[in-house]
């Protein structure tokens, strides 16, 4: 399987720089754009003797958001990494930490109080045993830096400043400045002044490298106007990437070579109402703030004066917005996956209206019966191109798969319309939104 973390290469070296300088760092980015790649990459154990213990803490695998469970899963992960140096950490030290393990994990209130201390004492430890960098990487740091008490994170100002050997990689989806203010965690936010990484779109030239790897790890080649049509599509956002890959690969990659063109046209049918597209749409989208909601939903209906400077300069950084007069958003799937946000806020509005992340569809205004799954996978198909033809062949390969073209008749697929036009038409036998295109298809008009 192909490291992830080559995309990052230069952001992995700046960490790098950053830890040699004995330095915390604080590592910036939308969801799936790297940064567990890059922590998971700077905590492959190195070899000397002064190599650091660089220890990658996943906080997703807290057993609760409370400071215990902090504190444990970090003893936990630093146990982990200490019982398999190159160079052994003695014995007795490994069973003293074990041992102040066990009294986080059985503190109970009134005495939480003890889960603290024995954490600082396993740390303590640690730095005065191992006399080397003790690195702790904090991977999924935003729920436990927004949630805990202000106190954890003294606390781990406080064992920063009495150990020189500590430091902290915190990975978060905002700076920790603007995740929190309040005095107890600004004086941990202090340690990662001058030395955070803002990890934004990849590079068209990485992006490209990435989907011929990843294809390649999915058992195809990709000829080149297909990677070409898959970052026009994804941009430079990793995981937006991957899930067109993926799709791309499970659709085309079988075709005979002369059908492959054809091919790309089912992907592109078919990539809008893809769930993984959809979930890493719908991330992103949730990591914005509502001021960059609402100047990108402005972009849509080109109202570039909607977008104020600091706004877009923001954008750019995370890598949504593409430089130029005026800004685009990053990738074609992610700027239709704004302009859907833009007919939601119009709740009212005439016409078929889907949400593609809720699965609710309505019928001006109104919400309509649930779809079967039949029915829902061809109203994707007919709303994604709203106002364009889908023929037979479009509809057999969105609603049941490319190994029933042969077997979908006409009848099969006319029944089908006909049961989703009784769902969302006023007048099922008079329809005015899923029309028939008499000898081409089925199309559902524009309102």
């Amino acid at each position: 399987m192909t490291d992830p973390s080559f995309l990052r290469s230069s952001d992995l070296s700046r960490l790098k720089e950053i830890l040699a300088e004995g330095a915390c760092c604080s590592i910036v980015g939308l969801s799936n754009v790297g940064k567990s790649a890059l922590l998971r990459a700077v905590a492959e154990p190195e070899t000397g003797p002064n190599a650091p213990l660089n220890v990658y803490v996943d906080c997703n695998l807290m057993l609760a958001l409370t400071d215990q469970a902090f504190y444990e899963v970090t003893l936990r992960s630093v146990l982990g990494v200490a019982k398999h140096l190159t160079v052994k950490v003695p014995a007795k030290a490994i069973a003293e930490v074990e041992k102040l393990y066990r009294q986080v994990i059985e503190a109970v209130q009134p005495g939480a109080i003890i889960a603290s201390l024995s954490f600082n004492e396993g740390i303590a430890l640690l730095c005065e045993q191992l006399q080397r960098r003790v690195v702790l990487l904090f991977d999924e740091f935003d729920d436990p830096f927004g949630t805990l008490d202000g106190r954890v994170f003294l606390n781990l100002r406080a064992l920063h400043d009495k150990y020189e050997c500590l430091t902290y990689v915190a990975a978060t989806g905002m700076s920790l400045r603007d995740r929190r203010q309040d005095s107890e965690t600004g004086e941990f936010c202090e340690l990662f002044i001058g030395h955070q990484i803002t990890l934004g779109a990849l590079s068209q030239e990485d992006s490209s490298r990435a989907v011929s790897a990843w294809a390649k790890d999915d058992g195809a080649m990709l000829e080149p106007d297909e990677v070409k049509f898959v970052v026009e599509h994804a941009g430079g956002h990793p995981g937006l990437l991957r899930a067109a890959t993926q799709l791309l690969v499970q659709v085309a990659s079988g075709a005979p070579i002369h059908s492959r063109a054809q091919a790309l046209n089912l992907v592109h049918d078919k990539m809008e109402s893809d769930l993984a597209v959809r979930d890493e749409c719908a991330k992103l989208w949730s990591q914005l703030s509502p001021i960059e909601q609402d100047a990108l939903v402005g972009l849509t209906l080109d109202e570039e004066e909607a977008l104020p400077a600091a706004v877009q300069a923001e954008l750019i950084v995370k890598g949504i917005l593409l430089p130029g007069k005026p800004p685009r958003i990053f990738g074609e799937l992610f700027a239709a996956f704004a302009r859907r946000q833009r007919h939601m806020r119009q709740p009212a509005q005439a016409g078929i209206r889907v949400d593609v992340d809720a699965g609710e569809v309505w019928l001006d205004g109104e919400r309509v019966p649930t779809l079967t799954d039949l029915e829902y996978r061809l109203l994707l198909l007919v709303y994604g191109r709203m106002g364009k033809i889908c023929d037979k062949y479009q509809i057999v390969e969105a609603v049941w798969g490319q190994d029933y073209i042969d077997e979908v008749d006409d009848a099969r697929i006319e029944k089908l319309i006909s049961r989703l036009r009784s769902k969302i038409e006023h007048d099922p036998a008079n329809p005015r939104h899923l029309l028939t295109v008499r000898g081409r298809g089925y199309k559902l008009a524009a309102v």
